[in-house]
C-alpha cells in the first residue's frame, strides 16, 4: 500500500465487509469472523453475527496475531495451548478455527476467521487448510483493496476542497470546460460575475452559455486567447465579459479549457485607474495646449535635472503638486523618493517633528525608537513643501538652514544629520505681499525662489477648456460605464462663462458630477452643477473693469453661491470647498480676503 493511506480502521468499510463475510458464507460451510485491531468484532456470520460489536481479552488468538503477524491454525492439542489464557476458553464451542491477520503495510489492523463447529466441519478445516489459508489471503487482499480506494478518494475529495477553495478565492472568474465543450466548474466569482447559481449552468455546452464563443475556435486554439469578448445573457440584463481562454493540457494531450473573466466595466474602471495614476505625473500627462502652460512645461523640464530650488505658485486647483511631481520624473533624482508634505494641515506643534523627525524621549507620547522626518524620507530624492506660506515664522528659520547646508537636527537631539535633498516648494498666496507685512521672511523667499513658476488660473487659459472637458469626459466614461459624447452647445457656454475658482480640479468635480447624473448621451445644462447653472455672467462696463473686477467679482459670486448652497457650518464649509475644488483653509482665507467674515462666520 502506498505512503498516502491514512484510512486504517476497518470501521470505516464496517458494511462492505459484512456484505462480503455474508456472501462467501452461503459457499463456505464455516463461521466468519472479522475483528479490528482492537479486538472488536466487527462483522460476522451465524453465531458471530450476534457477537458484533463483543471485545475480546488479551488471551485471544486474535490478539496473539497482532504480534506474531502469522495465520494460526487451531484445533486439538494446538488449540489447548493458543487458548490456555483466553477468558472464553470454558464457554467456547468452538473446535477448529483458521484465523488470518489484515495488514496494511506492515501494520495488522484485524483479523479474519473461519470457525468450525462439529466434528465434520473441523475435519475439513484441517483437511484443506492450504487451500483456505489462501482463500483467506484473498479476502484479505479485496478488504486492504477497499480501504486503499477509501483512502483514494478521501485523498481526492481534500483535493477536490482544496481546489474549491483555491479558485473560489480567485477574485476572477473561473469557467472550467472539458473537451467536448461542457461546462465542468464555475467558482463563485463567475457566480458573483453572472448573477446565476453554479448547478443552472454547470453541465451545459459552453457555446449555449456564452456568446461570442463556439467549440470549434476552441479546438483551433494554438495559444491562449487573450481578451477575448463574449457575452452571457441572465434573467435581467446581458453581461459583456472579458475573458482570457486557456488549453488544459496533460502531457501534449488537450482534455479541457479555462475561461478566466471579468466584466467590461470592472476592466473599464482599472483603466479609468491606471490613466489617472500613471499619466499624472509627467509633463505628458498635465492637460494643456495653451501658450502659457506649453511654456511653463518647456521651462521646467529644461531645469528639471539641476538640483535648484523651485518655487511653485497659482491658485488652489491648477496642479501646482502635478508639477511638482513631474519635474522629480524628469530629475537625475526619479529613482529616489517624492516626499510631499501640507505645511497648512498640520498643526504648528506637530510640523517641525514632522519636518524634521524626532528622537526617544523628545515628547510626551513619542515613540521609543523615534521617528524620521520628512526630509530624512526624502533623502536622495525630492521634497515638496506644499502651503508652504503657512508654515511658522519660527519653523521659517530652521529651513533656511537645512537649505543653506543641507543639514538637520532631530527634535530632542543635538546632532546633525546631512541631507541630499531637492527642495520644491508651492503656494497659492503671494508670498511678497506677506514679506511687506512681516508674514514670511524675505531671505527664505530667495533661497526658495531660485526657479519661480505661476502657474495662470483656468480663467485665464480658457483655451485649455476644450481638451480638458474631452480628457476629463473620456476618463470617467471609463470609470463610470458610461458612454457621454460631450455637451450641448449651451451647456458649453456655461461653461466658458464661469470663472472656475476652483481651477483645473473643479471642472474635474463638476465633469465627474455631470456624467454621474446625466441619463442620455449628451450632457445638457440642466446636468451641470448647480453653481454654473445660476452663475450670471456679469458684463463690464469697460476693458479695464473686465480685466480687474469681473474677474474679482466671479469668483466672490461662486463663493457666495457654494455657501449660500451647503450653509455657513464647518462641515458645511468644508463641502463648499470641496465643491469649488478648493481646501477648506484656502476657503477661510478667501472669505477674509473678501470681507465676507462677518457674514460667514
Amino acid at each position: 500500500m502506498g505512503k498516502n493511506v491514512t484510512i486504517s480502521n476497518l470501521k470505516s468499510v464496517q458494511d462492505y465487509i459484512q456484505s462480503v463475510a455474508d456472501a462467501f458464507a452461503a459457499v463456505l460451510d464455516y463461521e466468519i469472523a472479522i475483528m479490528d485491531e482492537y479486538l472488536e468484532v466487527i462483522a460476522g456470520t451465524g453465531k458471530y453475527k450476534d457477537k458484533i460489536g463483543i471485545i475480546y481479552g488479551s488471551g485471544s488468538i486474535s490478539y496473539q496475531l497482532r504480534y506474531t503477524q502469522k495465520s494460526y491454525l487451531v484445533s486439538g492439542r494446538m488449540k489447548y495451548h493458543l487458548c490456555q489464557n483466553c477468558e472464553l476458553k470454558e464457554t467456547c464451542k468452538v473446535l477448529a478455527g483458521l484465523s488470518y491477520p489484515i495488514k496494511l503495510g506492515d501494520k495488522v489492523i484485524g483479523s479474519i476467521s473461519l470457525y468450525a463447529f462439529d466434528e465434520t466441519q473441523t475435519e475439513n478445516l484441517v483437511k484443506y487448510c492450504a487451500k483456505l489459508e489462501t482463500f483467506l489471503q484473498h479476502l484479505v487482499e479485496l478488504i486492504s483493496g477497499k480501504l486503499h480506494e477509501m483512502a483514494l478518494y478521501k485523498e481526492s475529495k481534500k483535493a477536490a476542497e482544496q481546489f474549491n477553495t483555491l479558485i473560489n478565492s480567485v477574485r476572477e472568474g473561473i469557467v472550467a470546460v472539458d473537451y467536448d465543450g461542457k461546462i465542468t466548474h464555475i467558482n463563485r466569482s463567475a457566480e458573483n460575475l453572472l448573477l446565476v447559481e453554479a448547478n443552472l449552468i454547470s453541465g451545459r455546452q459552453v457555446e449555449e452559455v456564452f456568446s461570442g464563443i463556439t467549440m470549434s475556435m476552441l479546438l483551433k486554439m494554438n495559444k491562449p486567447y487573450v481578451e477575448q469578448d463574449i457575452f452571457f445573457k441572465n434573467r435581467h440584463q446581458t453581461v459583456h465579459l472579458m475573458s482570457t481562454i486557456t488549453e488544459v493540457k496533460y502531457g501534449e494531450v488537450v482534455s479541457g479549457f479555462v475561461l478566466s473573466i471579468r466584466s467590461i466595466g470592472e476592466m473599464r474602471k482599472l483603466a479609468g485607474r491606471v490613466m489617472r495614476e500613471e499619466r499624472k505625473y509627467t509633463f505628458d500627462g498635465i492637460l494643456g495646449q495653451s501658450t502659457a502652460i506649453t511654456e511653463i512645461k518647456k521651462k521646467m523640464c529644461r531645469v528639471a535635472t539641476t538640483d535648484s530650488t523651485v518655487l511653485i505658485t497659482g491658485e488652489s486647483g491648477t496642479g501646482k503638486e502635478l508639477f511638482a511631481r513631474a519635474i522629480h520624473q524628469e530629475s537625475l533624482r526619479k529613482k529616489g523618493p517624492f516626499i510631499a508634505l501640507n505645511c497648512g494641515s498640520i498643526p504648528e506643534s506637530l510640523l517641525e517633528s514632522e519636518l524634521f523627525g524626532y528622537e526617544e524621549g523628545a515628547f510626551t507620547g513619542a515613540r521609543r525608537t523615534g521617528k524620521p522626518g520628512k526630509f530624512e524620507l526624502a533623502n536622495g530624492g525630492t521634497i515638496l513643501l506644499d502651503e508652504i506660506g503657512d508654515m511658522p515664522l519660527h519653523l521659517q528659520v530652521k529651513l533656511l538652514r537645512v537649505l543653506q547646508d543641507f543639514t538637520i537636527e532631530r527634535v530632542g537631539s543635538t546632532k546633525s544629520l546631512v541631507v541630499d535633498v531637492r527642495v520644491i516648494a508651492s503656494t497659492n498666496k503671494n508670498l511678497e505681499e506677506m514679506i511687506q507685512t512681516n508674514q514670511f521672511r524675505s531671505d527664505l523667499f530667495y533661497r526658495l525662489s531660485v526657479l519661480p513658476f505661476h502657474i495662470p488660473p483656468l480663467r485665464e487659459r480658457k483655451e485649455d477648456m476644450e481638451l480638458l472637458i474631452h480628457c476629463f469626459i473620456e476618463r470617467y466614461n471609463l470609470i463610470l460605464e458610461k458612454n457621454i459624447q460631450g455637451y450641448t452647445n449651451d451647456a458649453l457656454k456655461k461653461m466658458f462663462e464661469y470663472p472656475w475658482p476652483g481651477n483645473v480640479r473643479e471642472l474635474e468635480n463638476a465633469i465627474e458630477y455631470s456624467i454621474n447624473i446625466c441619463t442620455d448621451n449628451i450632457i445638457e445644462v440642466n446636468y451641470l452643477p448647480d453653481r454654473i447653472i445660476k452663475h450670471v455672467l456679469t458684463v463690464p462696463i469697460t476693458q479695464h473693469q473686465e480685466q480687474i473686477q469681473s474677474i474679482a467679482d466671479l469668483e466672490r459670486n461662486a463663493l457666495i453661491d457654494a455657501i449660500n448652497r451647503f450653509g455657513p457650518g464647518s462641515r458645511a464649509k468644508e463641502k463648499a470647498a470641496r465643491s469649488l475644488g478648493m481646501s477648506r483653509s484656502t476657503l477661510y482665507r478667501k472669505i477674509k480676503e473678501m470681507g465676507l467674515d462677518a457674514q460667514f462666520n
